[in-house]
């Protein structure tokens, strides 16, 4: 935990901005958005206010966040307690709902509905949902038109080309739409003495690619409604299986794929050593050009399974904050939310990220490669038959599974035997039944 403190200005102006709120502590909403800081200049601090926030950011991402903190505490006065809890944020935060000890403003890492809603303030009426993009309300707007996070960017995953790598072996990306075009489009990739796929065992190949096989209109199957009531056997799931199968027996994956890393897979396809990665995001699009400006890297969506079926780009939540219905600062943390709409503060964390833009005003200003690689692929593909879906895991599956098909990744490496695929269908069986609830 890394607390950053300024100076304490004097309590006048806390009681000053405690007269904003009713005395029974609820946020007034008679008055307009950020009306108090704009009309009133003792408002413009929180001296005395200390807000804890929790978040899963490491690497540049924490260095920015850091630093947005930092701003917003010589700016308003308040102190602020970041909570860097990285890859452990998903796990530490379930503990802490446990505990009914909540955070006052948390990163929901994709979960703002489905696991954390109860625990959150309904955020409808703040100033930046109205500029929401519609594939981000469809990520983060409940049925009842319940907004509970405030998010800056959204996570934009597909297929990711090196489109340099793809031209020289004669293949064009923009005409693959069904899988079987890019097993295609793989051949032709090796037969120019490249290697196909810079993809290693993860659950990018096999859950946020799998949404085209198993549960969209005009796919292969269908099984969304047994997913979401529990009672799917996973049988379908042998589509999945056999066809990374049959890649990996064909060599379109790197020998070594088992022990790459992600850096590992940016890294090749950045220099070239390989022409595609299936299941990443607009955020390695924007890491490979700072690895290779001279690059060519687009993003596309995941193909049909069949030609009557659709292209699809997963949609997830990318940055995005909730403020704790219990929180003893909500005023305050409505308005640090507030900052992290301000287009200069978003850019400069999204900049890290790597992740789009979700917020109109700032999309359109934005200049970052992740967002270059998404309105380059709305320009590209709009005339495909593509959609727009929630990720996989999110809109199906209960927390927990995309770490067991991240190990189905790995089984699948290792055997895609007839009785390897049977062990991983009956795994899979296994662990959905003990994680639906």
């Amino acid at each position: 935990m890394k607390k950053v403190f300024v100076c304490l200005l004097s309590l006048l102006l806390v009681f000053s901005l405690v007269g904003c709120s009713g005395d029974d502590g609820k946020s007034n909403n008679n008055k307009k958005p950020n009306q108090e800081i704009k009309d009133n200049p003792d408002a413009n601090t929180l001296a005395g206010v200390n807000l804890e926030i929790a978040v899963n950011f490491t690497g540049d991402a924490q260095t920015a966040f850091a630093s947005v903190c930092s701003a917003f505490e010589n700016r308003y006065g308040a102190t602020i307690t970041i909570d860097w809890y990285g890859s452990d944020h998903a796990t530490l935060m379930t503990t802490r709902m446990a505990a009914n000890n909540m955070p006052d403003i948390y990163v929901t890492a994709g979960w703002s509905i489905k696991k954390y809603k109860n625990y959150s303030l309904d955020l409808r009426d703040e100033p930046y949902c109205k500029d929401y993009t519609d594939s981000a309300l469809g990520v983060i707007q409940d049925k009842d038109g319940s907004i509970y996070v405030c998010m800056i960017s959204e996570g934009i995953n597909g297929v990711v080309y090196n489109v340099n790598v793809c031209e020289a072996a004669g293949v064009d990306y923009l005409s693959i739409h069904t899988w079987d075009d890019l097993w295609e489009a793989c051949e032709k990739i090796k037969a120019y003495g490249i290697t196909p796929l810079a993809s290693r065992p993860n659950a990018g190949l096999t859950s946020n690619a799998v949404g085209t096989w198993l549960t969209y209109d005009g796919e292969i199957a269908n099984v969304a409604d047994k997913l979401i009531d529990g009672t799917w056997n996973w049988e379908e799931y042998r589509y999945v299986i056999q066809a990374y199968g049959k890649a990996i027996d064909n060599g379109y994956f790197f020998v070594d794929a088992r022990s790459m890393n992600e850096m590992d897979t940016l890294e090749r396809l950045a220099a070239g050593r390989a022409g595609i990665i299936i299941g990443d995001n607009t955020a390695s699009v924007q890491t490979m050009y700072e690895m290779n400006n001279k690059g060519n890297f687009a993003i596309g969506p995941f193909p049909a399974s069949t030609e009557e079926g659709v292209e699809a780009i997963t949609v997830g939540e990318g940055d995005a904050f909730a403020i704790s219905k219990n929180s003893k600062n909500i005023e305050a943390a409505k308005i640090f939310l507030r900052y992290l709409s301000e287009e200069e503060v978003t850019k400069k964390i999204i900049s890290a990220t790597g992740r789009k833009a979700c917020q109109q005003p700032v999309l359109e200003n934005d200049d970052t490669d992740g967002t270059k690689a998404f309105l380059r692929l709305e320009e590209e593909y709009k005339d495909h038959n593509m959609v727009y879906k929630n990720i996989f895991d999110r809109e199906y599956l209960p927390s927990g599974m995309f770490g067991v098909l991240g190990n189905v990744a790995g089984k699948i490496f290792a055997d895609h035997s007839k009785k390897g695929e049977d062990e991983i269908i009956s795994y899979l069986q296994t662990e959905f039944k003990r994680l639906y609830k």
